[in-house]
């Protein structure tokens, strides 16, 4: 053992240790004190911060909160006015719907009224021409005196319905 050199190392390695603690143990504990310092100083810092950080991510998450409750309510309140405007404006169309059909219906009434008169006049322009041209033909007083109270009874009628 005494001959084998990795001995002497080991031996020499221990001394220097000894010797190094012995002389340098302040040194090396004041070092490591103030390393520790750091270290804590570091950790409390690195707290710090990740109580800010906590802090600041509750208030950024409640202020997320309340920007979707407002887009929420925006949206409803949107909603809600698309609704009203669309029930207004069927009600419009559909108002507008009748108020047409009421024009065209009297504007239908008043051509079958005219169309009617017209036709009555084209009759009665018919029937006192065939009469002309029938008396025309029959020279007869007597026939002229019944078809002609044939007729104005017959024009009676007509002008009446």
């Amino acid at each position: 053992m005494l001959k084998d050199p990795n001995f002497y190392i080991v031996l020499s390695f221990v001394g220097f240790l000894a010797l190094l603690f012995k002389f340098g143990k302040r040194q090396l504990l004041n070092f490591l004190d103030d390393r520790i310092k750091i270290i804590s100083a570091e950790l409390q810092d690195a707290n710090a911060s990740k109580e800010f950080a906590l802090v600041q991510l509750n208030e950024e998450t409640k202020a997320l909160i309340a920007v979707e409750e407002e887009e929420e309510k925006i949206i409803n309140n949107a909603r809600a006015q698309a609704e009203i405007l669309i029930r207004n404006i069927k009600q419009e169309i559909n108002d507008e719907i009748k108020n047409k059909q009421r024009q065209y219906n009297f504007q239908i009434k008043e051509m079958e009224s005219f169309f009617e008169a017209e036709l009555r006049e084209l009759v009665i322009d018919h029937v006192n021409q065939t009469l002309v041209v029938w008396m025309r033909d029959h020279n007869s007083a007597e026939i002229h005196h019944q078809i002609n109270s044939k007729a104005i009874q017959l024009l009676s009628q007509i002008k009446a319905a």
